[in-house]
């Protein structure tokens, strides 16, 4: 086992004595060490382990039944090795006892030993997300509802008031649920939530510096001072440098203002200081470098607009913002106590259904280790601590305050906890993960090397035994410039930077590119376009990714594309894929109450709340379970124009509207009598729904959409709801969040299109990360309400004396705060998406003005002070896109620059390309020149009519050919679909009645080419054989009886005892009746039509396929006798040469034979 690790796995492994952090990088091989530690401590020859002595914490119930797996993989393993060691052979026995779950399956494990010290029915169950949602909304209206009726409290006024919800205060209900997660996942929810209040007390602070808000905001500030400072000395020494004494002058002065401004140490003086003069700038206008004054105005105004943003919020004095904040507190307390009434009956909502929920287990645990006054350990805690050697944390950067609690108490005695985990890559803040709590310990812990017990110490693992050495590069070019203390919470040093832990083989290709591309209104569509494209240039079997075996073609189930957000976006690149016949499956699938089949039974379930609903009413009359078409609903509002549609339909006559009213009936009845769930599935028993859809595209996926919908209806009766009115509002409540699919979606041999954090712990040889332009959202901050753990609550201000609203001071402040982590965690989750790659990662970056948006940035490299200038953007694709104008592959997109940072050249090259509108955007990139219009009226109607159409002579033909029409003719059996000829359009008469009795010739050869299409080549060895074949037709129906008499089967029989009929009776691979579809150059077709394409169809009557080639047969049934055979051929030679040139382009290999076989002399003939 010792062998098979890196020196800082080693240390990891085999490091006692005290607490450890193991700061794993991406594909450094985290679970190998936890495994290979848990493992180091069964083999220990002094004082041997069993697996159930530890306790192993992982983030999912999956990581958990993974590791068990590796666990017993690895036993087996060492048992092969050690047949004679006994103990190994216990722990193989022992597996099922090892503690492994997540930390709420253990806190559940311990509450119910220990119920009867915290007050739990030792049967209680852990209630699931969908149902806690639920459960938080109806007892939170609830709550409202009490508030408004009953309630005299001025404060919960105040709050109702301040936020100004205009019609409804629907846009309530979550924002008080997040306040109410910050303070759940807090230490002690009560004390948080007295501290909201207790802020707002501000007697005894004499400035707003002294303050939680103003304290943040001013250091803050500071730092930020400090990057700008050093930024206009930058620019004056570039100034300088280039003979501009005004300039550099003018950027001194600002430096010495922002030096100024940096030494106010109290709010006041901020507010005082804050008026920077940045004065204006003045070039000379002769003799000078015009991309260096542009450089400087640029980066000048960048740093104004940026520092002007920052001091906003320093608006007024503390004397007027004291007055600010007490305007808030009513509001506040009201917020308060709200929340904590909804705590309340929220609780009480569980203890009757005896259940808890997430937050309730660790809250739970907690008391029971420390005490409801969280004194200490308790007796409990210590006796829990005992039972285990070792406590293991897996996905430690994604504890929060509560969790992290419980491992410290649990292991306070012994220091035996082993952490391991990755900060760059938390990127769960949405669910309370707290970052901080690893980066805390991460900078305090001595080095394992340094440390001695018991202190705690640390171990980093940077090396990646998961992607090529070029992935790696590219990754650390992107975060050692970009990721820092501000930005990401560490600095990406040697330490953390990737390296290869296993040498790779060359793919022939840089493993990293960088596309962008110029889009038409920063249109999501032009970028789906490029990236659908490159992914069918790179399976065209020439591009190569690693294998097991060795290097191997691209496939397209190696390809994922990863999105930050797949709302508004996925769609895009889905439909641009499936337009290039490329399948894809979108992880997660989409919501589903806006797919057709979930719309259906949203509808159904409205008509049958209230029929008089005319929207519902007539999707579902006009759904594929009714069928009731535009012409019937027309006609049944014709005879009844007023009143709603539902009236409308009680006298009418149509089968199909009776069949509705009577299954509305029993529905109806169902509603007031049956539970939820039974409602639900008596729809899908009396429409068969289920069926309907699952016979449609992609029909597994709308069975898996119809149960998903049923089991809402489950969880929501789960809480003691059955109303079926309740139930439709709780849909309405999905809101942007959707209702998505229980199950994953698996796609087979497909693209993944996922967002970035669907992606985590995964990896796909060849990943697209995409949409980097997508401008970081802002509604995180937009709320009328904000909230931070540290800051507490930031609540909006409303002046009613002179009827205005706007944020209060403490709001700006968690405003402030919510941003900056949320760059943090930006980069973090940039990160996750750049080392998912094994062998290629391909970055696209999508803009509209991309020449500016690159100039720009290019300007602001040479000048702005990095750590300022990671700051200060907009998108994922900013930090990439510095990496990448650092580099001397980036040769397009320095052309495009007025500066040019510093390049080198890195050990692995990047493919970085600049891809403009015209090749993959829906318009030409640039503009076409107008000429200048005349003055004169008369030149301007010459200029009119002078046009000439440039692709004349294709309006001439048609745009869709057939291969039939390529020799002359137009009613061939295989191609009468959309033949364009005048005889379309010639009447059709009725045969006169003598006619029928004679044997239609057309009809012959349709039989005939019916038979060679469905019978079995192996039974017509002679015309017994073949008769049998027509009848076994007949009967199941491939053949009427009329058709099966016009067959001639000696004439086939002949054709399979000719040498081309016994080759395909022996070959393997056929093809019968292959319908195709092609685009093909029009100047074969036409010499005038050059540069144009044709739309080419046709169906080919039976191929051979081999790898070296394809055999294409054309049966012709005509008239032939050996006069007219030459004619023959001739006239049906472009048809065959069509096929052949149409099957070559499809199967990319050669035509190697083409025949002619003609059925009435029994004769083939080979087509050159």
């Amino acid at each position: 086992m010792a062998e098979e690790l890196t020196l800082q796995q080693r240390d990891a492994v085999y490091d006692r004595g005290g607490r450890l952090l193991v700061s794993a990088a991406a594909g450094s091989g985290k679970t190998k060490v936890l495994v290979d530690r848990l493992m180091s401590y069964v083999l220990d020859p002094e004082n041997p382990a069993n697996l159930d002595d530890f306790l192993i914490i992982t983030f999912t119930k999956a990581a958990a039944s993974e590791l068990r797996t590796k666990i017993s993989n690895k036993l087996s393993e060492l048992m092969a090795q050690f047949p004679e060691n006994r103990h190994l052979h216990r722990q193989m026995q022992r597996l099922y006892l090892a503690k492994i779950s997540t930390v709420h399956s253990f806190c559940a494990d311990v509450l119910r030993e220990y119920a009867y010290q915290v007050d739990l029915p030792a049967d209680f169950r852990v209630a699931d997300e969908n149902e806690c949602a639920i459960l938080r909304d109806a007892c939170l209206n609830q709550c409202l509802e009490e508030a408004y009726t009953q309630s005299e409290d001025l404060d919960f006024y105040a709050f109702i008031d301040s936020q100004g919800w205009g019609r409804n205060d629907d846009a309530i209900v979550p924002l008080l649920l997040k306040v109410y997660d910050n303070a759940r996942c807090s230490l002690n929810p009560r004390e948080w939530f007295q501290n909201c209040i207790d802020r707002t007390q501000t007697s005894g602070v004499n400035d707003m510096g002294q303050t939680p808000w103003g304290e943040y905001l001013i250091d803050n500030l500071q730092r930020y001072l400090s990057l700008q400072i050093k930024t206009y000395e930058k620019l004056a020494q570039a100034a300088d440098e280039g003979g501009l004494s005004n300039p550099a002058t003018l950027f001194r002065s600002i430096a010495v203002s922002l030096q100024y401004l940096q030494e106010a140490r109290t709010w006041d003086e901020v507010v005082e200081r804050k008026k920077i003069d940045f004065g204006r700038l003045n070039f000379p206008r002769k003799n000078v470098d015009e991309q260096l004054i542009e450089s400087l105005r640029t980066t000048h105004k960048f740093c104004k607009d940026m520092l002007t943003e920052r001091l906003k919020v320093f608006t007024e004095k503390s004397e007027v913002l004291f007055e600010d904040i007490q305007q808030t507190q009513a509001a506040t307390r009201g917020l308060i106590k709200l929340l904590e009434s909804f705590d309340r009956a929220y609780t009480a909502a569980k203890r009757r259904m005896r259940m808890v929920d997430f937050n309730d287990l660790e809250h739970y645990t907690l008391d029971l280790l420390l005490g409801k006054s969280r004194s200490g350990p308790t007796a409990a805690a210590k006796e829990i601590s005992n039972r285990f050697r070792e406590i293991m944390v897996d996905e430690y950067q994604d504890s929060n305050a509560t969790q992290d609690a419980i491992y410290m108490t649990l292991t306070e005695a012994r220091q035996n906890c082993f952490m391991v985990g990755d900060v760059k890559q938390s990127i769960y803040q949405f669910r309370q993960a707290d970052p901080g709590i690893f980066l805390k310990k991460y900078n305090e812990y001595l080095p394992v090397k340094q440390a001695v017990s018991p202190q705690s110490r640390k171990v980093t693992l940077s090396s990646n035994f998961r992607s090529g050495g070029g992935v790696l590069a590219g990754a650390n070019d992107v975060f050692s410039y970009c990721m820092s203390t501000d930005v990401g919470g560490l600095i990406y040093g040697k330490e953390e930077a990737l390296e290869e832990g296993t040498p790779h083989e060359s793919i022939g290709e840089p493993e990293v590119e960088l596309w962008a591309i110029e889009t038409e209104n920063g249109a999501y569509v032009d970028e789906a376009a490029f990236v659908a494209q490159r992914i069918r240039e790179l399976t065209d079997g020439t591009h190569l990714v690693r294998s097991k075996t060795g290097l191997r073609p691209i496939e397209l189930g190696d390809i994922a594309i990863l999105l930050r957000t797949k709302s508004n976006v996925a769609v895009h690149y889905k439909k641009a894929l499936e337009q290039r016949g490329i399948p894809c499956t979108s992880e997660g699938g989409e919501d589903i109450l806006q797919t057709q089949e979930g719309q259906l039974l949203h509808a159904i379930l409205q008509v049958i709340s209230n029929p008089r609903q005319d929207i519902p009413l007539l999707a579902v009359l006009a759904s594929p379970i009714f069928c009731v078409s535009a012409d019937e609903l027309a006609q049944i509002r014709s005879e009844n124009r007023y009143g709603c549609i539902y009236d409308a339909i009680q006298s009418s006559s149509n089968p199909k509207i009776l069949e509705f009213l009577r299954c509305l009936s029993v529905w109806r009845r169902d509603a007031r009598l049956q539970p939820l769930a039974k409602l639900v599935e008596s729809i899908f028993a009396m429409t068969r729904m289920d069926s309907i859809f699952a016979a449609m595209p992609n029909g597994f996926e709308r069975q898996e959409n119809l149960q998903t919908f049923y089991e809402q209806a489950v969880s929501y009766e789960k809480i003691g709801r059955r109303d079926l009115e309740q139930f439709l509002q709780h849909l309405q409540g999905f809101g942007k969040k959707g209702m998505v699919p229980l199950k994953e979606q698996s796609g087979g041999n497909s693209v993944t299109i996922m967002t970035i954090h669907k992606s985590k712990g995964l990896e796909y040889p060849v990943v697209f990360v995409s949409d980097l332009a997508h401008t970081f959202s802002s509604q995180s901050t937009t709320g009328a309400f904000l909230c931070d753990k540290d800051l507490g609550l930031g609540m909006t201000t409303i002046d009613h004396k002179n009827r205005v609203r706007y944020p209060s001071f403490a709001k700006n402040a968690v405003a402030a705060k919510i941003d900056v982590d949320g760059l943090s965690e930006s980069i973090r989750v940039l990160y996750v998406a750049l080392t998912r790659a094994r062998d290629r990662l391909i970055m696209t970056y999508g803009a509209k003005k991309l020449k500016e948006s690159i100039s720009e940035l290019a300007a602001r490299m040479s000048l702005v002070e990095r750590e300022q200038l990671i700051q200060d953007v907009s998108c994922l694709g900013d930090w990439v896109m510095m990496a990448a104008l650092q580099r001397t592959e980036a040769g397009e997109f320095l052309a495009l620059c007025d500066t040019t940072p510093q390049t080198h050249v890195g050990e692995h090259p990047w493919k970085i390309g600049l891809v403009r509108q015209a090749e993959y955007g829906n318009s030409q990139m640039e503009a076409s020149v107008t000429p200048e219009i005349p003055k004169e009226y008369i030149e301007k109607m010459q200029a009119g009519l002078s046009f000439v159409y440039g692709h004349q002579a294709a309006t001439l033909v048609a745009s869709k050919q057939t291969a039939t029409q390529r020799k002359g003719r137009q009613k061939d059996a295989e191609a009468q679909e959309d033949a364009v000829s005048n005889e379309a359009f010639r009447p059709t008469w009725r045969k006169p009645t003598f006619s029928k009795q004679k044997q239609d010739g057309a009809a012959a050869g349709t039989a005939t080419h019916a038979v060679m299409q469905y019978i079995r080549y192996d039974c017509c060895t002679d015309e017994q054989g073949v008769q049998k074949e027509v009848q076994r037709l007949i009967q199941e129906h491939f053949l009427t009886v009329e058709q099966g008499e016009m067959v001639d089967c000696r004439k086939i029989a002949a054709f399979f005892n000719t040498e081309l009929g016994k080759r395909l009776q022996k070959h393997k691979d056929v093809l019968r009746e292959f319908k195709f579809t092609v685009l093909e150059n029009a100047e074969a077709y036409d010499d005038a039509l050059a540069g144009e394409e044709i739309l080419l169809q046709g169906v080919v009557d039976c191929a051979m396929v081999d790898e070296d080639g394809i055999v294409v047969i054309d049966f012709k049934t005509d008239y032939v006798t050996q006069g007219n055979l030459a004619d023959k051929v001739t006239h049906y030679r472009p048809q065959i040469l069509a096929y052949a040139q149409a099957m070559s382009q499809i199967y990319q290999r050669p035509v190697k034979e083409a025949w002619l076989y003609f059925f009435g002399n029994n004769q083939a003939v080979a087509v050159q």
